[in-house]
């Protein structure tokens, strides 16, 4: 089993919260956060997320609506892995793995993750 095969297994929050994610390099509004693990997330965007010729990465700000230890951010270096738009939907979806996470970014993508998560309440 390949590695990208094993992260697509582990555990992602989807967010009750649709938090804006921008590229580093443009400053450009690209989409919202739709789902997030300690090893990736996935975009939700009106447009498919493009990269520069010869890049394999882009780097991400991951807009915080209140701080997490001390951070309005989360600043991530990701490859995107797959990118697909679904029959009528109006919302393209790419899949991105991250390539690095630093330990106090680990650690707010945890906090993320359990303060965000969506809860379904039980009928």
């Amino acid at each position: 089993m390949a590695v990208a095969d094993d992260v697509r297994r582990t555990h992602r929050e989807v967010l009750d919260h649709y938090l804006r994610v921008f590229r580093t390099d443009t400053e450009e509004l690209v989409g919202y956060l739709a789902d997030i693990s300690v090893y990736g997330l996935m975009l939700q965007s009106q447009e498919p997320l493009t990269l520069a010729d010869g890049d394999e990465r882009v780097t991400l700000r991951l807009e915080l609506d209140r701080p997490i230890l001390d951070a309005r951010e989360i600043v991530v270096d990701a490859r995107p892995v797959w990118s697909r738009k679904e029959g009528s939907s109006v919302f393209h979806h790419t899949g991105l793995e991250f390539a690095d996470l630093p330990e106090d970014d680990r650690q707010r993508v945890e906090t993320l993750m359990e303060d965000y998560r969506l809860s379904i309440a039980e009928g």
